[in-house]
């Protein structure tokens, strides 16, 4: 599992992680519409080169796309970003937490704590752990971790009549207009919730 993987080759693994995180075995049907495409061949094709390059098993079974479960890697965890109003952003490294998540796919991410519950509707609860890849663009429907000036939060892009927007999942809080002030620092590709906060 040494071979570097394309942006679309990523896309399909993180949707099969992402599958599996909703306690979906994953079939190729499955993977087609979490992706969005047309074409069962193109999954079909995805999937046998994530498998030859040891990404992935199949079997030949209707659910038989598995995950080969990567190695605990430790990522660092970056202070905390609000999921509410903007919260001053901490840039300093407080310790390194471990994830099951490739470091060969994500090199660069990091961990943040989140606090507040504007996110609330979209299941990120104040104190989640989200995984951040800041290599990753994140696009409209995504779920990022932006920064306004010195003030960092968790948000999901939308576009409105009037252009781009942060918008929370929970209607007591305000979108946030997407101007030359804002910098998105990175997409949001995992979640990690304890049994106690």
């Amino acid at each position: 599992m040494d071979k570097k993987l394309t942006n679309k080759q990523k896309r399909v693994l993180d949707a099969l992680i992402g599958l599996y995180g909703e306690g979906i075995t994953p079939t190729y049907r499955d993977l087609q519409e979490k992706l969005g495409l047309r074409s069962i061949a193109t999954v079909y094709d995805y999937v046998k080169r994530l498998e030859r390059l040891g990404y992935v098993k199949t079997e030949g079974k209707a659910r038989s796309i598995k995950v080969v479960a990567p190695v605990m890697n430790k990522f660092p965890l970056v202070g905390a970003v609000h999921a509410g109003d903007p919260t001053v952003a901490v840039e300093d490294i407080q310790g390194f937490l471990p994830f099951p998540v490739d470091p060969r796919l994500h090199p660069h991410a990091f961990v943040l704590k989140v606090k507040g519950d504007s996110m609330i509707d979209a299941h990120i609860e104040e104190g989640d752990l989200v995984i951040v890849d800041p290599d990753m663009p994140a696009s409209i429907g995504d779920i990022c971790v932006a920064v306004i000036g010195d003030e960092a939060t968790v948000k999901k892009i939308e576009k409105m009549k009037d252009g781009l927007y942060l918008v929370p999942a929970n209607p007591k809080y305000k979108p946030i207009f997407i101007n030359r002030d804002v910098k998105i620092i990175g997409k949001v590709i995992g979640l990690y919730r304890g049994i106690s906060k």
